[in-house]
């Protein structure tokens, strides 16, 4: 489950500190270079780049997704999936890399209402494998905000809401600081396929970042998994019933809108099947 400025550049600042014979003067030239490294500290510490200092910031933000009619989101995907092998009889490598994809999202916000917006998504993929993606005109809640802090598992981790008491005692807050962290239940799906365990999500700090769509003051998240396993009796998946499941990854949602900027995540499967997946935000226009 989102401006542009260049970064600073860090500039040293070097005093001289002339030496003459009066000793007085002497002491004087001592107290005005301490006071000269002093700014050059205070100096390089205001001109290292946002982005690479991790921000402290402990003001409540208000939970809920805010876009705007006319936005219109790219997004660059990249999933790869690989597979760690065990068997040392075999000559094979170490870690083996198999399917791996490329696809495109935009999303376009159509209308909006007091509860809801009203997107366009349309995308594609690559390599093209004879699927099309063809264009969904849907309903985004803007109580759908905590999609975007596991991507993309959100909405298979926070499907079924409704029936997991615990997991709704952290959907009803309105606000989320910096410092607190999320253990989530997770019990979703059906008795055909379904998903139990534990996430936990800590909302690290915020970071300006960068995108190859701009520049973003973001919320951290950081996502790992308790306990993870799937249940599933063949009819929708087979395979996969009793396998466990591992994840880890991070998040960055702008400040103000929940807006996903960029998320990476890793899943592994009894240990040995590898899938990770990057989510980018590339283009972003404006209203």
């Amino acid at each position: 489950m989102f401006k542009q400025q260049n970064k600073p550049i860090l500039s040293l600042l070097s005093p001289e500190i002339q030496k003459n014979g009066n000793k007085h003067h002497r002491v004087l030239y001592v107290a005005f270079a301490v006071l000269a490294v002093l700014i050059v500290i205070i100096v390089a510490a205001l001109l290292i780049p946002q982005n690479e200092i991790p921000q402290s910031d402990s003001s409540p933000r208000e939970l809920s997704l805010n876009y705007a009619v006319g936005e219109r989101m790219v997004y660059e995907n990249t999933n790869i999936a690989t597979t760690q092998m065990t068997d040392t009889t075999l000559s094979l490598p170490d870690t083996i890399t198999g399917d791996s994809s490329n696809s495109t999202l935009i999303i376009e916000v159509l209308s909006e209402n007091s509860d809801s917006y009203t997107v366009k998504q349309t995308g594609t993929m690559t390599p093209d494998l004879g699927m099309t993606i063809p264009p969904l005109t849907r309903s985004i809640d803007k109580a759908s905000y905590y999609n975007n802090f596991v991507e993309p598992q959100g909405q298979f981790i926070f499907y079924n809401a409704d029936s997991n008491p615990a997991l709704l005692a952290y959907l009803a807050q309105d606000k989320i600081t910096i410092g607190d962290v999320w253990n989530i239940p997770v019990n979703t799906g059906t008795a055909s396929l379904g998903l139990t365990g534990e996430v936990t999500l800590k909302f690290v700090d915020t970071q300006e970042i960068n995108v190859p769509a701009g520049t973003f003051q973001t919320m951290r998240i950081e996502v790992t998994s308790n306990g993870l396993s799937y249940h599933s009796d063949g009819t929708i998946l087979s395979g996969i019933d009793g396998m466990n499941l591992q994840i880890n990854g991070t998040s960055y949602v702008e400040l103000g809108t929940f807006r996903l900027i960029k998320a990476d995540l890793t899943q592994i499967g009894n240990g040995s099947t590898i899938l990770y997946s990057e989510r980018t935000l590339v283009e972003y226009t404006k209203p």
